[in-house]
């Protein structure tokens, strides 16, 4: 499996401070940014092609996902519960 990865996609690494951490047994740890776009990391891969795995099926869903959901998605991690409650509920005072 190749390891290089597509620009955007995230990176990979280990947070141990091994003298060789390519061989040593910490999990490997992911950082991507999210459908938000806001910066995540997820721990728990146990090798270098689980990390690119895990990274590549996320990259994965967010090109799968249409870009007007996505936006959709955008703009309701923005809002806040009292705003979401008025668009739903127009009666309702915050």
């Amino acid at each position: 499996m190749a390891r290089q990865l597509a620009r955007g996609m995230g990176s990979f690494f280990k947070e141990c401070g091994c003298s060789r951490p390519a061989r040593c047994p910490h999990p490997y740890t992911i950082r991507f940014r999210d459908a938000l776009g806001k910066q995540r990391e997820e721990a728990g891969y146990g090798t270098q092609d689980d990390a690119i795995e895990g990274l590549t099926q996320i990259y994965g869903e967010k090109k799968k996902t249409a870009p007007f959901v996505a936006e959709i998605r955008r703009e309701l991690g923005r809002q806040t519960v009292a705003e979401y409650a008025k668009q739903w509920r127009p009666g309702s005072a915050g």
